[in-house]
């Protein structure tokens, strides 16, 4: 047996570690192209909750569009391109938590990018439930003056001087299910009324018997809200625009 039989020659290493190279370069710009999709033009969400009843069901998948309201990316919140308006539905971002540091939350951004979203550190740390993102609808805008009568909300848009229902504000369009409890009213303290500050945004379920979203929390800035859901994507028979 010959030594070059046994052994590559010099050239030979060279080509394959260059292919290998290549492989790599090929690979790295796909998840590269990918990622920015994900990112810039459309994210899959699936509705883990019966929280948004009848419009959108436990199981479904949603696709949202990011661009319009503010890309997150691992360098921060883009600016909104568009307004964001009533009875909209937007994907929100789970409060922050707190108590971590800049540098771990930097570091779950640059993971979760990475991996197309499928690894948080923060998620690890924490539990899902902590970190995952809902669905809820618009119901306030910037100026408003909310109150709830029932299960409804009613606005008064600012410079105006009566309220109207969220129906009649949004155009309709969409469903409610559920009844809200009484007690459940601590987003609009004891006068019972609610006035939004400049980039505040007042979002609920549309299963009002469900306590969550801002009125659990209060309103929430842009800086929370990640995406337009503008279609339901799976299953076949929930295909459609929510």
């Amino acid at each position: 047996m010959t030594l070059n039989s046994r052994h590559r020659s010099y050239t030979e290493r060279l080509l394959a570690a260059r292919k290998r190279r290549k492989t790599l370069a090929k690979a790295l710009l796909v998840l590269l192209i990918v990622a920015c999709a994900r990112t810039f033009l459309a994210q899959a969400y699936t509705i883990s909750s019966t929280s948004m009843r009848p419009a959108l069901s436990m199981g479904d998948v949603v696709i949202s569009f990011p661009l319009p309201v503010g890309a997150s990316t691992i360098f921060g919140k883009l600016p909104r391109l568009t307004d964001i308006g009533r009875g909209e539905l937007l994907v929100v971002d789970a409060a922050p938590i707190p108590t971590e540091r800049w540098v771990f939350r930097a570091w779950d951004s640059v993971a979760r990018f990475l991996t197309l979203q499928r690894y948080s550190p923060m998620a690890r740390r924490y539990g899902e439930d902590a970190v995952r993102k809902g669905v809820y609808r618009v119901v306030g805008l910037p100026g408003d003056t909310l109150r709830r009568v029932g299960s409804i909300y009613e606005a008064r848009p600012a410079g105006q001087d009566t309220f109207s229902s969220e129906f009649v504000l949004a155009g309709g369009g969409y469903s409610l299910s559920g009844t809200a409890s009484s007690s459940a009213k601590p987003a609009f303290g004891g006068s019972g009324e609610r006035k939004l500050g400049p980039g505040e945004y007042f979002v609920a379920c549309d299963d009002r018997s469900v306590f969550a979203g801002s009125p659990l929390w209060g309103p929430i800035g842009q800086e929370r809200i990640s995406g337009r859901v503008v279609a339901v994507c799976w299953p076949p028979r929930h295909l459609g625009i929510p």
